[in-house]
């Protein structure tokens, strides 16, 4: 095909090896993203450390499926399309070679558009669906390099070995990859969405009496969001937690729990003191909305125009910004989370115990529904 130049037998070879290797790679890491993405167990994600904030984000799902299912189909055709050509490789090798050129442009395609998104839009990223993208886009380059030929008849029970000892090297190893780190997670078991994992505080202690909730007091489901309103993390998982308060309204107990990480937020201290003088004039979750979903500006003009869009008092705002004990009040707060376990942002409490991830909207709606049909 016009596509594909005359290349020697011995580089055919090694692109196919490489490219069936490269498929393994990318192989794994959608096999372990497809696993912690449905069982919601923790995802190791190394000095990246933003795994949990890409799976709560929107980008996570493509009409409901979880985008590393998407990444399993993909890589299983590829893999499918090399072992067919290995074994078989008089068999229409111009259209699985097509197929292949295909399938690996829209994989590059799609794996660069949501690196970009975590670039831009998320602000976070997730080890393994970097690498994934490096697969990909490896595999897009591979495909130009194929050759026109096809693999000679004489090298087809050499390179048949290969391919054997390398999905049984892949099981082997890859299977112990996975069985490690989906049991060897920091804190030893595996953890879930499932309450359980730590003794339990006082209601009170997570909810202080002093701060607004939504929803009935008498309700069997409470759920308490620490955050941080400049956290990307935060806000990537505010339309999940959206959802749940608005399908669950009247049904569910939930409040917001400002908890400041000025050290990595410039704006973080600001923020929360800005949401503690709207909890002052009886707007704290309207503030909380309007800064999550405008964190990128949070200065202190910024604060008051939300302020002021939302019709409170812009001199009693504005003083109160300036107020020690607006200060003390979120500065309390963080000291608070802190000696319940927190340490970081969107931190969920579900009723008296915390939550051992970040959950999807299935997983979090699935443990609302089974509490309150107890």
């Amino acid at each position: 095909m016009k596509y594909f130049k005359k290349i020697s037998v011995a580089k055919m070879v090694w692109v196919h090896r490489l490219m069936l290797w490269t498929t393994l790679v990318g192989l794994f890491a959608s096999t372990y993203l497809a696993i912690t993405y449905l069982t919601g167990a923790p995802i190791v994600c190394g000095i990246v450390s933003g795994c949990e904030i890409v799976r709560a984000s929107a980008w996570a799902t493509t009409f409901g499926i979880p985008r590393p299912i998407l990444g399993l189909v993909f890589y299983g055709a590829i893999l499918v399309s090399l072992i067919i050509r290995t074994y078989k490789p008089r068999h229409k090798p111009d259209f699985w070679k097509s197929v292949t050129l295909l399938a690996t442009f829209f994989g590059f395609i799609e794996s660069g558009f949501l690196t970009l998104v975590q670039t831009f839009e998320i602000r976070a990223y997730c080890v393994w669906c970097l690498l994934s993208a490096l697969c990909a886009t490896i595999l897009f380059i591979l495909s130009f390099f194929e050759g026109e030929d096809h693999l000679p008849e004489n090298l087809v029970l050499r390179e048949l070995k290969v391919v054997f000892i390398s999905l049984a090297t892949a099981f082997v190893v890859g299977g112990l990859a996975l069985w490690l780190m989906l049991t060897s997670h920091v804190g030893g078991a595996l953890p879930s969405f499932l309450p359980g994992g730590s003794t339990a505080p006082t209601q009170n202690d997570i909810l202080p009496a002093d701060l607004p909730y939504e929803g009935p007091a008498t309700s069997t489901v409470t759920i308490v969001e620490y955050l941080d309103l400049q956290c990307p993390g935060c806000k990537a998982f505010y339309p999940i937690m959206k959802q749940i308060r608005r399908d669950y309204a009247g049904r569910i107990k939930f409040a917001a729990r400002v908890f400041i990480l000025p050290e990595i937020h410039a704006n973080s201290k600001g923020a929360g003191i800005a949401a503690e003088c709207a909890r002052r004039q009886g707007k704290y979750y309207d503030f909380i909305d309007a800064a999550l979903l405008n964190q990128e500006n949070l200065t202190r003009s910024d604060l008051i125009g939300y302020a002021e869009s939302l019709h409170l008092d812009k001199q009693q705002f504005d003083a109160c910004l300036d107020d020690p004990t607006a200060a003390d009040r979120v500065v309390n707060d963080r000291k608070a989370g802190e000696a319940l376990g927190v340490s970081g942002t969107p931190t969920i409490f579900f009723n008296d115990e915390v939550l051992g991830g970040i959950p999807t909207y299935a997983q979090f709606k699935k443990l609302i529904d089974d509490e309150l049909n107890k």
